[in-house]
């Protein structure tokens, strides 16, 4: 999972230093959008195997390491999908810019219909 967030990021960055295509912004939003319900998904995943360790606990004293591991999992979940909702807001932006930028097409004369 960390390998996707790592490529969606980079391709919202390259997006933010330039003007691309609306069409282009708005695929990498929806891949974006995905990758972070995903990773919500993950962290609901872990939620519900660290409640089930917990509660097994005082019959599993080595459910305590399980249990760290998870939480630590979650915490770079967490980091993950904090850092991924800050680029997609960022590139949110850029796209209204970008779409503000271009004419709509009843804006640009066609040949012809004069």
């Amino acid at each position: 999972m960390l390998h996707e967030v790592n490529v969606v990021l980079e391709r919202i960055d390259a997006l933010l230093g330039g003007a691309p295509p609306v069409p282009e912004l708005e695929r990498t939003l929806t891949d974006g959008y995905a990758t972070a319900l995903a990773l919500e998904g993950e962290r609901l995943r872990i939620d519900k195997r660290m409640d089930g360790v917990a509660a097994a606990i005082d019959e599993d004293p080595s459910g305590a390491k399980e249990l760290s591991a998870l939480a630590e999992k979650r915490a770079s979940v967490d980091s993950d999908l904090r850092r991924l909702r800050e680029r997609l807001g960022l590139l949110k932006q850029r796209t209204r810019e970008v779409r503000a930028a271009v004419p709509p097409p009843s804006a640009v004369p066609q040949p012809g219909l004069s």
